[in-house]
């Protein structure tokens, strides 16, 4: 009986393992880098699209006009923390989206 309510609570908590449940959220304001756009430090937010995939969408367009990116194109992210900027690990976050997020690229 213990045994089945240990694996009843450990089912319980595995959505917690989501991306969504750490440091990245939708709407939280992160930074990135990618070699698919100019170098540097790009701000915007985190965005589920439809599809259950993460999306930046860049508070400023670059300079090929690009406004959003899958996080799958992104080199390094960063989350706000107030007063700075911590690092995220993607490989987490995008092992956790759906199946169909690694076809996407940028608009």
């Amino acid at each position: 009986m213990t045994r089945l309510t240990l694996a009843v609570l450990a089912g319980c908590l595995l959505p917690l393992a989501s991306p969504a449940a750490g440091p990245v959220g939708n709407d939280t304001v992160v930074r990135i880098q990618s070699a698919s756009i100019e170098g540097g430090w790009h701000q915007g937010r985190l965005q589920l699209d439809a599809q259950k995939c993460w999306m930046v969408k860049l508070d400023k367009p670059t300079r090929d006009h690009y406004t959003m990116l899958a996080l799958i194109v992104v080199n390094q992210l960063q989350v706000s923390n107030g007063g700075g900027w911590s690092p995220v690990g993607l490989k987490p976050v995008l092992q956790a989206q759906p199946e169909v997020c690694r076809e996407y690229a940028n608009d």
